[in-house]
């Protein structure tokens, strides 16, 4: 079995982390745990530890927000149509979502537009401009795209229609000559709110909107639950204002008055359980996402915009099936994909994964390619061909920025867009095989060998006698977790086996170790392959793990879930 690499995070500031520890009476692990992390005072501990929605930034502070503000207000003064146009995806749904919710509670005459992926793909087209026109449409607002679309705003502007672009994917050289531009990334000025995802730019601007109207900006922080869906979708960093959204929001979801969202849980499975980030990553998102992936999404804003119980009971099933047969779809793709790299791919010298094939759905070729990169650990892209054109999806590894990268290929490409971590992209075939070429000569350069190999970042080396309930609750206030905000991750040394390990279901781990009077129960999910290293009864093993509460038969305990152990 090829080994992880473990690589334990040294202590930053001992000292400081002791002061910190001492002020606020926190574990001394957690205090370390978030000095590790860039906390540089106890004041900033706690606030990260008790966040609080007003330590949002200022709206305002975004480029161009003013302008698209009162562009906006015209729009509502003079009764002009107003069409949002949105993205498939769950970031872009849940914006979507946001922004006609909020102007139809101000009162405008706003309807919604998402593009078909399978017939318009990604981002503004010329078909969407098109609707609008048929709709009578002066201003459109986009939401979770737009960055990018130079010709086709100004396409829209030679037709009478002003566009304000809300977006948070990275801009090119050139910005399209809109009313208003907002995005967290242009000119790299506003730190904190950089990796909003598009749903949180949404945001900013409904509540820079009632701000400016002076209206109770609690009607739009009733949409939070919006934001949490979208912005955990979009596995943004959760740090900083995606954190607080993201918090907030999260706890608003499993209480949410929205009658779709709540079918949505209850179809889902989730009715009455503790909903995380986990949960929504993993079974809500994937639900929203399905009829995206498989054709045209609007059935999905129906369901989070609707007030009747009973057409969302039925979205929320329809969504159910859409999700089952998108999973089919997915497994035979993913097994195509797996055959093709045994026969093309060169596992020892390649530093990316490029695959091309026909009868590839579009819809599903972003989820297979996470799926592989988690399987080989590189920078991988599934292009989907259809015609002479292929769409791809790319999904990225650590130490690797995948738009960087794409721009070095921008002229084999028709188009392309994203960020470090997942980008999309078309392409005539008969130029696939020199993009293979030279996005792998890219790779090559970026990334090393070490780079390729899968490494478990661990926060702490711990004994069993400093796992309490007191540390449960402090790890706890962590959440909600994320990319650059990860349930911390333990490792014990030396620790005994404490009777015989044995397998639960299909193929999960569970046995009990122990050290210094202390046993603790844990459970390694899917596996199974590493009940061989124990069998033999070693004497010592070293355990890498999270700590959580378990609770079983109303009885709450302390269980370890174990990411990886090592006889020694």
């Amino acid at each position: 079995m090829e080994h992880n690499i473990w690589e334990v995070t040294p202590d930053a500031d001992p000292q400081l982390s002791l002061q910190i520890s001492e002020d606020l009476g926190i574990p001394r692990v957690v205090a370390n745990i978030l000095v590790n992390r860039g906390m540089t005072s106890s004041e900033e501990v706690q606030r990260f530890l008790h966040p609080k929605m007003e330590e949002l930034c200022d709206p305002y502070m975004f480029e161009d927000m003013d302008r698209g503000v009162e562009r906006v207000i015209d729009a509502l003064r003079t009764r002009e149509k107003i069409m949002i146009y949105g993205d498939y995806d769950v970031d872009g749904i849940t914006a979507t979502s946001l922004m006609f919710l909020t102007l139809n509670r101000l009162g405008a005459e706003v309807s919604y537009y998402l593009p078909n992926r399978l017939e318009e793909g990604y981002g503004i087209s010329e078909e969407g401009i098109q609707e609008a026109i048929k709709r009578g449409v002066t201003l459109l607002i986009s939401v979770d795209c737009g960055i990018t679309a130079i010709e086709e705003v100004k396409y829209a502007k030679s037709k009478g229609i002003d566009c304000i672009i809300t977006d948070h994917h990275e801009p090119g050289s050139e910005i399209p000559e809109a009313v208003a531009v907002i995005n967290p990334k242009r000119g790299g000025k506003n730190s904190i709110g950089v990796e909003l995802a598009g749903v949180g730019m949404a945001y900013k601007f409904a509540i820079a909107l009632y701000h400016r109207l002076n209206q109770n900006p609690e009607e739009v922080n009733e949409h939070l639950d919006l934001v949490a869906l979208g912005t955990a979708a979009d596995i943004v960093p959760l740090i900083q204002e995606n954190r607080i959204l993201t918090k907030f929001g999260i706890k608003q979801v499993a209480r949410s008055a929205k009658p779709g969202l709540k079918s949505l849980i209850f179809v889902s499975g989730l009715l009455g359980k503790e909903i995380g980030t986990g949960q929504v990553v993993f079974i809500i998102a994937p639900r929203i996402n399905a009829v995206g992936r498989l054709g045209n999404a609007e059935l999905a804003i129906k369901l989070l915009s609707t007030k009747d119980p009973q057409q969302a009971n039925q979205i929320a099933r329809k969504l159910n099936e859409e999700n089952r047969k998108r999973k089919d779809i997915d497994e035979r793709t993913l097994y195509h994909a797996t055959q093709m790299i045994r026969d093309i791919v060169d596992l020892k010298n390649d530093k990316a994964i490029v695959l091309a094939g026909e009868g590839w759905h579009q819809g599903v070729i972003g989820i297979v390619a996470s799926r592989l990169v988690e399987k080989y650990h590189r920078p991988t892209i599934m292009i989907a061909i259809d015609g002479n054109e292929g769409k791809g999806s790319a999904r990225s590894i650590p130490n690797f920025h995948l738009y960087e990268a794409l721009r070095e290929c921008e002229h084999l490409l028709l188009r392309f867009g994203g960020h470090k971590y997942a980008a999309g992209l078309s392409i005539q075939v008969d130029k696939i095989e020199e993009f293979r070429k030279k996005f792998k000569d890219v790779t090559s350069r970026m990334l090393t060998s070490e780079d390729l190999l899968p490494r478990i970042n661990i926060d702490a080396e711990v004994e069993l006698d400093e796992i309490d309930k007191n540390l449960i609750d402090h790890i706890d206030l962590f959440a909600p977790f994320g990319p650059q905000n990860m349930k911390p991750v333990f490792i014990t040394r030396n620790l005994e086996l404490y009777g015989n390990p044995y397998i639960v279901g299909k193929n999960h781990l569970k046995l009990k170790v122990q050290k210094g009077g202390r046993i603790f129960d844990c459970i390694g999910f899917g596996m199974r392959s590493y009940m061989n290293q124990l069998i033999h009864k070693p004497l010592y093993l070293d355990l890498v793990y999270v700590v959580e509460s378990n609770i079983w038969n109303g009885a709450e305990h302390i269980q370890l879930r174990i990411k990886d152990l090592r006889v020694v």
